[in-house]
């Protein structure tokens, strides 16, 4: 259809630093769509907005949208109705924007494509017509794809990966139709719905709503593995972890069509409250007929509201023009970069009522030219809000103009001399679009447009992997002979692209103060001083396209090919060894003559990331190479709220940048910084649009295809990132090596310093090897050797690696970023901790007691280093603070921690009805260890009516956050624990004299001993809770949540349990939760999943999901070390080793299932079909310390008593012939202890060729330190 009064855009147009870009609205539904057919959909009505689609509001790669495909099945063409996502316009290409319409009209290989979009009806909508332009007839295979969100767009930035586990897709029936929910969270939630649909018969029409399969691992958007092949798609719905919608069918296409009549389909998609309303939008807009129509009435309506609302047609216009600029950031409509260079460190955008993440126009108004503009921008305004986008236009007016800005409804007015010169210029470097005088209007001149140029030939090359020396090998991985790397081998497919692990396979470097994570392509995530609010580059949460914003490239310049030595982003068509180690990570290949070896890894002692590349020419020929690196600059939590703040400089090849506005963090500055070997020539930029080019990709990035030295760009105003290229000259047999840099430092001189610091190769390599050996020395203090290698693997570094680089120090992962300390969370996790680092441990518990408030209550998190936190109700917390400093105290005999004189912190009270509040609060005097631990007991005392303690907004499962929201809910695993920390704190209460304490405690355990056996015990096992209500949680009467192996476990552990009453609550675990099939331990059954009973947002999990009835490793370590603590030594073992990720991990079959990581701990492992037994949040988890707690004191029976002898009570099946274990003293002594156990036919433990006694089957072997080796032998019988 022809639409009157359009303007038609090229791609040259779009080429610009922003897309052009329409707004389109109907009712609730609006959306955003670019000249390049990308955009969002978005649902807002009196109960909020949430977006329908995702979008990330990237200008550069821009790569969001509901998105059309097609494929000609004759000739296997593919192209997309846009631009955009496959990057390609065809070999004409324009878009039209009219009053309420969007039409792209391109043409591909003779066939015409038409895509007119409108939001019409309460629904977005499509009108696709498809001509032949060569007079052959086609048969056209037609895919429409979407990423869906149904949520707040802030919190789906935040954490994409926890948003998606609440969204269930489903096929309506006998309907070309797919329907999706969001899962409340709370009842107050609002419902959120989307449906998508297709015109025509259902039968002809396949499905697909799970990302993995429509995208694909290793794929991206731009070549989605759902379009490599033509058929129908896979039909998955459900509970798919990561949704889309997307639908395919086959479109004839005649070779002659009468003109106005060529083929076409129609499509829509719509939001809603209820499934009912969203199914009947589909059904009203299901034909083509309806969908014709509704486009019409989409022109017709846009023109009517734009009259009656008496804005003349050129300010309408003009407003739609600036969308763009709004939603992109446009360079060009930026202040200028001197302003945003001036804003002074530390400037607060909140004291000027400019926080928040909504869009914002500054105009700085001098003379009646201004105040027009003031004007035109308020009419502006109120077309942007009746298309749905929310802008604020803040007007900064000199005295004698003010009055008359002050009338001017929708436009904030502020007198320019009551802000400061500092004030003002941070308002115009926050606005999304600054004017001066004037009203504001996109550039004309375009930027570099966009190419379809194809991406560089891919090199080929060869590297001979044998893993016949690998332990565990599993078809991609396995550990190497020593355990301490677990080593991939990648190779290409058929088609020349790496056979990638089922999700990425990262490893985690940190240090106090910083770190990145890496995945086995090389993809990375850095940070300094805080993993979520400082990070350096950005974090993805996308395990299906793992986008790389941290890169390395090598480029043969005379044949223009150009590849990554880590696989990825840009694959060659050769094998890859990826070798993931404590501290450190390495790639090594070959491609076209030129043998690679890149390692990764930190500094040992600064916020530094150190890559190493060498590069060895095999071949007989002299070969000019460049190598490059790249990574997009965050300096804050989300790069699309920091990067309009960015600054960079340069001084010689070093780039500093930095963010005047980002809170504590405002002072430090980033480096990075090549070390090129004698005679290279370095080049560099910081315009991330230039480097990687519009619509370019990291795969791609034009200036690296194009050749060259990059252009230098730096400073203010532009989408940030650090790049350096080295371009040398490699005669034959000849290595070179190159280091990059990236770090942080607190000020511009300490940032200085660390460059001058790895100024040399020698510098960077040799801090390189002092991690490598802080690690080697770290984790090699405990070792043991049993039967079960998936034990040995994990307890011999592993777990050690884990907890203390990812779960102390980086406190960030894959899945799940904090960047917070947890109380209850890294206190657990330095308990482990006791054997090689107990200075750790100790400084984490004056780290907890320090931030307790003097009430006894604690933060339940808290970002350093303003200690910024939730004051909560949440009812374990504080209690770890007593549980944990008593256990260290009993294993390292360091009583004098409580006399350790700590600060307590002081803020505003929990009103009445307030689960939570976010503060920052402030010191309230100080007090002994031992009084903060007592504080927290004496908080804890309260019962509810069956006398257990109150379950406040949760218990250690964050989820059941509403069981006891009210005050009178009460938890039944809470009693065990509290019984747990009694007996462990009390002999320091005793022993300080504290009498009134010690005879409250006592009378309080007691209680707690009758309560716990009498209301919460079900008859078969112990219930786990009662709500605010009264009904109980964990009965065989419970519609849902029957059991819980938190509660059996703890019943055993405190020793509350009678011993009858043990065996059959641990009997009722093991039948209900224990799934050996599956190897899994759920934590609950049956799921969360219909209940009346609110117990809180684990019912928002789809069930099996996480703690919703999934295994949640913390909880089923608990069970195996209850097991162990009951004497079933022949069931212990086996389970703690089929938890373990090395048995998950074993074999082909084993890790297409599983998924995740071998080598390290996940969080939770699925217990839902089709996912039972795959991998969740791997990482970052403190399931990592419990592990080798359980595997070292729980079965092999190791411990230390008061730093005076090692203790030894083994629980480990008849079927072992026998275990080992090496302990070197964390004292600095050199002492190690030897300890090995055999089979014997009598019980018997001699020391040093010395008899020692037992008592009642504990073993002690008093401690030497005197620097030398010591030899047990441990008999058992």
């Amino acid at each position: 259809m022809e639409l009157a009064t359009s303007t038609t855009v090229s791609p040259a147009d779009f080429g610009r630093a922003v897309p052009p870009t329409r707004l389109l609205s109907s009712g609730p539904l609006s959306a955003a769509v670019t000249a390049g057919g990308t955009g969002v959909v978005w649902y807002e009505d009196a109960e909020g907005a949430v977006d329908l689609t995702r979008w990330r509001a990237d200008r550069v790669e821009d790569a969001d949208g509901v998105f059309v495909f097609f494929r000609d099945l004759d000739s296997g063409r593919v192209w997309s109705a846009g631009w955009q996502p496959l990057g390609a316009g065809g070999t004409a290409y324009e878009a039209r924007f009219g009053p309420g319409t969007v039409e792209i009209v391109r043409e591909d290989g003779g066939v015409e494509t038409r895509l007119c979009l409108a939001a019409a009806g309460g629904a977005f909508v499509g009108r696709v017509t498809l001509r032949a332009l060569d007079g052959r007839a086609r048969r056209i295979e037609m895919t429409t794809f979407a990423e869906i969100v149904l949520h707040h767009r802030g919190a789906d930035a935040a954490h994409p990966a926890f948003s998606k586990l609440f969204v269930q897709t489903e096929k309506v029936e006998d309907r070309p139709a797919l329907v999706a929910k969001r899962r409340p969270r709370t009842p107050e939630d609002p419902p959120v719905w989307l449906s998508h649909w297709l015109d025509g018969a259902a039968e002809a029409v396949s499905w697909e709503t799970d990302r993995f399969a429509f995208v694909g691992r290793g794929h991206t958007r731009r070549d989605p593995a759902a379009l490599a092949e033509a058929g129908r798609l896979g039909g998955t719905v459900g509970a798919v972890l990561d949704p889309v919608v997307a639908l395919r069918t086959v479109v004839d296409v005649p070779a002659d069509v009468p003109a106005g009549e060529p083929a076409t389909r129609a499509f829509g998609l719509a939001g809603g409250r209820s499934c009912d309303a969203v199914l009947d939008t589909a059904a009203t807009l299901a034909d083509l007929d309806a969908v014709a129509a509704a486009i019409r009435s989409a022109a017709d309506s846009a023109e009517t509201t734009r009259q009656q609302a008496g804005v003349d047609e050129a300010t309408a216009e003009a407003a739609q023009a600036l969308v763009g600029p709004l939603l992109f950031g446009d360079p060009g409509l930026r202040a200028p970069a001197e302003t945003i260079a001036a804003v002074e460190p530390g400037a607060d955008p909140g004291a000027l009522a400019l926080g928040g993440t909504g869009r914002r126009v500054v105009i700085r108004v001098r003379t009646d030219r201004g105040v027009a503009a003031a004007r035109r921008l308020a009419e502006a305004r109120a077309t942007w809000a009746r298309l749905g986008l929310d802008v604020e236009v803040l007007a900064l007016c000199d005295a004698d103009v003010l009055p008359e800005v002050v009338g001017i409804a929708g436009v904030r007015p502020v007198a320019v001399d009551a802000w400061s010169e500092a004030d003002r210029a941070l308002a115009a470097a926050r606005a999304h679009v600054w004017a001066d005088d004037a009203f504001p209007a996109p550039t004309a001149a375009p930027a570099t447009p966009p190419t379809s140029a194809p991406r560089p030939d891919v090199p080929a090359g060869d590297l001979a992997l044998d893993p016949s020396a690998l332990r565990e090998w599993n078809g991609i991985g396995g550990f190497s002979p020593d355990g301490t790397e677990y080593v991939m081998h990648l190779r290409p497919d058929s088609h020349g692209r790496l056979a990638l692990p089922p999700l990425p396979w990262t490893n985690v470097i940190a240090n106090e103060w910083g770190g990145s994570f890496v995945s086995e392509v090389g993809s990375a995530s850095s940070w300094s001083a805080n993993s979520r609010e400082n990070r350096v580059s950005p974090w993805s949460n996308d395990p299906v396209e793992d986008p790389h914003t941290e890169a390395l490239y090598v480029q043969d310049e005379a044949a223009g090919t150009l590849w990554s030595p880590t696989g990825g982003p840009v694959s060659a068509n050769a094998p890859v060894e990826v070798r993931h180690g404590f501290g450190y990570s390495t790639w090594r290949t070959s491609v076209e003559g030129i043998e690679q070896h890149t390692t990764q890894s930190i500094a040992p002692d600064a916020s530094a990331r150190l890559t190493v590349v060498r590069l060895t020419n095999t071949s007989d020929e002299t070969r000019r190479l460049a190598v490059a690196a790249s990574a997009r600059v965050v300096l804050g939590a989300l790069a699309s709220e920091s990067d309009r703040m960015v600054v960079t400089e340069r001084d010689g090849d070093t780039v500093f940048a930095r963010n005047a506005v980002r809170g504590e963090f405002s002072e430090r500055v980033a480096v990075a910084c090549a070390v090129a070997p004698e005679g290279a020539e370095v080049s560099l930029t910081a315009d991330r649009a230039a480097f990687l080019g519009r619509y370019g990709s990291p795969a791609a990035p034009r200036a690296l295809v194009e050749g060259g030295p990059l252009d230098g760009a730096l400073g203010a105003g532009l989408d940030p990132l650090v790049a350096h290229r080295v371009a040398l000259d490699l005669a034959p047999g000849e290595t070179k090596a190159i280091a990059f840099v990236l770090g942080e430092a607190d000020t511009r001189a300490a940032a200085e310093a660390l460059a001058a610091r790895f100024a040399r190769l020698g510098a960077v390599t040799e801090a390189v090897e002092a991690t490598t050996q802080f690690w080697a020395e770290t984790t090699g203090a405990l070792q043991i050797e049993t039967p079960e290698p998936a034990l040995d693997l994990m307890a011999n570094g592993w777990l050690l690696y884990q907890n203390l680089s990812c779960r102390l120090w980086g406190r960030t992962a894959f899945y799940q970023s904090g960047g917070a300390y947890g109380y209850r969370d890294q206190l657990q996790d330095t308990s482990a901790l006791v054997y090689a680092r107990p200075d750790l441990t100790r400084a984490q518990i004056l780290r907890n007691a320090a931030h307790q408030f003097e009430e006894g209550d604690v933060l339940h998190w808290w970002h350093p280093p303003l200690s910024k936190g939730i004051r909560t109700r949440f009812a374990d917390d504080l209690l770890w603070l007593p549980l944990l400093a008593s256990s260290y105290a009993a294993t390292t005999g360091d009583d004098g921690v409580f006399d350790e004189d700590v600060r307590f912190l002081t803020a505003p009270l929990l009103k009445d009805g307030q689960d939570e509040v976010f503060l920052q609060p402030t010191e309230a005097g100080t007090g002994s260890v031992y009084e903060h631990a007592a504080r927290a007991i004496d908080r804890s005392l309260a019962v509810g009516a069956h006398g257990l303690p109150l379950m406040g907004v949760g218990d250690w499962n964050d989820g059941m956050n509403r069981v006891g929201r009210e005050g009178r809910g009460e938890s039944v695993w809470m009693g065990f624990f509290l019984a747990a920390t009694l007996d462990a704190f009390l002999p320091h209460v005793e022993a300080r004299g504290d009498q009134e304490r010690a005879d409250r405690y006592r009378r309080h355990r007691a209680h707690l001993q009758a309560a716990l056996n009498d209301a919460g015990w079900d008859g078969g096992w112990y219930r786990r809770a009662f709500y605010d209500n009264g009904a109980v949680m964990g009965s065989k009467e419970s519609d849902e949540c029957q059991i819980d192996a938190l509660a059996q476990a703890w019943a055993v552990l405190s020793g509350v349990a009678p011993e009858g009453r043990a065996e059959q609550a641990l009997d009722a675990m093991e039948e209900r939760l224990v799934d050996e099939d599956a190897g899994i331990l759920r934590l609950l059954d049956p799921p969360f999943d219909t209940t009346p009973n609110d117990p809180g947002y684990i019912k928002g999990y789809v069930p099996g999901v996480r703690e919703n009835g999934g295994q949640y490793t913390h909880a089923a370590l608990w069970a195996v070390r209850a097991l162990a603590e009951a004497g079933r030594c022949e069931r212990a073992a086996p389970l703690l080793a089929m938890l373990s990720p090395v048995r998950h991990g074993d074999s082909p079959e084993a890790v297409a299932t599983y998924q995740a990581e071998p080598y390290v701990i996940a969080a939770d492992v699925y217990g839902v079909a089709p996912h039972v037994g795959r991998g969740g949040w791997t990482w970052y988890t403190g399931s990592a310390g419990w592990m080798l707690r359980v595997a070292v004191e729980s079965i092999l029976g190791f411990g230390i008593e008061r730093g005076e002898a090692i203790t030894l009570r083994p629980c480990v099946p008849e079927s072992w012939p026998g275990f080992s274990l090496r302990y070197r003293l964390p004292d600095g002594s050199g002492t190690v202890y030897t300890i090995r156990a055999e089979r014997g036919p009598e019980a018997g433990l001699v020391v040093d060729g010395e008899p020692a006694p037992s008592a009642s089957g504990l073993w002690r072997v008093p401690l030497v330190r005197d620097g030398a080796e010591h030899e047990v032998v441990l008999t058992l019988a």
